[in-house]
């Protein structure tokens, strides 16, 4: 039978109890100190109670009965980090209610103190039953774990695999000590190290640092994907009209300029198109009619035009698109299905009367996409100036402001 007679049992309870204190004081420290998570008190509570159960067992030769609370102080280590991380994950599907951790852990406590109660002096039955409580924990709790998926991005974290592994790695370890004792059952026992407690007690110890570095890694990962998930959100605001959920004019640019490279020279149009009135549809419905305005002229554009097709807004009731290998003539026909579109999402929805002024160029080779949203802004205001409610065409070859007559659209 393996015994390990070099490792002084009372010095080696001394270190772990130090290193556990360590380890549960480092995790007191930064959740005080730093961003945590639901779950991270769990874990702190989980070594804290691992750390009381060493001093116990430290204590055990001057009060002989901290050595069952002991026991139980460390029985409990698995179930309750599995609670830290079921709050950490909540909108992870577990296998089972939280409330069979309990019964998991009441029932491996309940057997151990039941033969501590009536074998006093059988050591291989105590030892046996802890033993297999607490497989019975560390596999409960990994198959727990093996279910669980990070739902803010849909994956497994690699931390999480790596405390699958520790717990079963944990369970596997507590085997050898567990048939030991089992082999010593009813048979007196006066030397510990006949149930292999050493190892138990270093396994303990590199089990805890790793549990408390891995309950950190995960900490810092979700912080990473929360300040991804920030930033994502930071550059949005910033690219993105949050109203009508088109780019800003300078990321339109950006967008347009990339587009004109995939696109033959002086194939793409420019349409510029305003809501005619906003300003006096705001004063007679109020700004939320105007933002219902702005959030159907856009979304009528969006689901109108092609995939490789750019709509964006200036700011106020001011959009532009940009069609690349269209025509004129094609685009004229893009606003009048435009304003179908937008007049019969108005009717449906009994929304205020709207109508649309129209600025349409060809884009001319080299011509930058600041110069053409130009032009298609002085055929626009040439539709207002005519009465609104139209379509302008600039066919100013050399930049000047010549416009074609303007073409009256569908509203009323």
């Amino acid at each position: 039978m393996p015994t390990m007679p070099d490792l002084h049992l009372p010095t080696l309870t001394l270190v772990v109890c130090v290193v556990l204190f360590t380890a549960a004081s480092t995790m007191t420290l930064v959740g005080l100190t730093q961003r945590t998570y639901r779950g991270f008190s769990w874990w702190t509570t989980a070594q804290w109670l691992n750390t009381l159960g060493a001093f116990c067992l430290l204590l055990k030769d001057h009060h002989p009965w901290l050595l069952p609370v002991s026991a139980l102080l460390t029985l409990q280590w698995p179930i309750t980090m599995l609670g830290g991380l079921r709050q950490f994950y909540i909108r992870s599907d577990f296998r089972t209610p939280a409330w069979v951790d309990l019964l998991v852990l009441g029932l491996g406590s309940a057997a151990y103190l039941a033969i501590w109660s009536t074998s006093a002096q059988d050591l291989g039955a105590r030892v046996a039953t802890f033993s297999f409580a607490s497989v019975v924990c560390y596999l409960y709790a990994a198959w727990q774990v093996h279910a669980v998926r990070d739902h803010k991005d849909g994956r497994e974290s690699p931390y999480l695999r790596a405390i699958l592994i520790f717990l079963v790695v944990s369970a596997a370890v507590q085997l050898p000590r567990l048939f030991s004792a089992i082999s010593v059952w009813g048979t007196p026992v006066l030397d510990p190290n006949h149930i292999l407690q050493p190892i138990v007690l270093v396994a303990l110890v590199a089990g805890v640092m790793f549990s408390v570095y891995m309950c950190l890694l995960l900490t810092y990962e979700r912080t990473e994907l929360d300040l991804r998930e920030s930033h994502r959100q930071l550059r949005l605001m910033a690219d993105f009209d949050l109203l009508t959920l088109v780019p800003h004019r300078r990321h339109f640019v950006e967008l347009a300029t990339q587009a004109l490279t995939l696109s033959t020279p002086g194939g793409a149009t420019m349409m510029r198109f305003d809501l005619d009135h906003f300003r006096l549809l705001t004063v007679d419905h109020g700004h939320a009619a105007g933002d219902e305005a702005l959030k159907l002229l856009a979304s009528s554009a969006r689901s109108l035009l092609r995939s490789r097709d750019l709509v964006g807004r200036l700011g106020g009731e001011a959009f532009v698109a940009l069609l690349p290998e269209t025509s004129v003539a094609d685009a004229l026909h893009v606003a009048d299905r435009m304003v179908r579109h937008v007049d019969k999402a108005r009717t449906h929805q009994q929304r205020p009367p709207l109508s649309l002024s129209f600025g349409v160029v060809q884009m001319q080779p080299g011509e930058s996409v600041e110069e053409a949203i130009h032009r298609a802004d002085e055929a626009m205001q040439e539709a207002r100036r005519q009465g609104r409610n139209r379509l302008v065409r600039a066919d100013d070859l050399q930049g000047r402001p010549v416009f074609s007559a303007s073409r009256p659209l569908g509203m009323d």
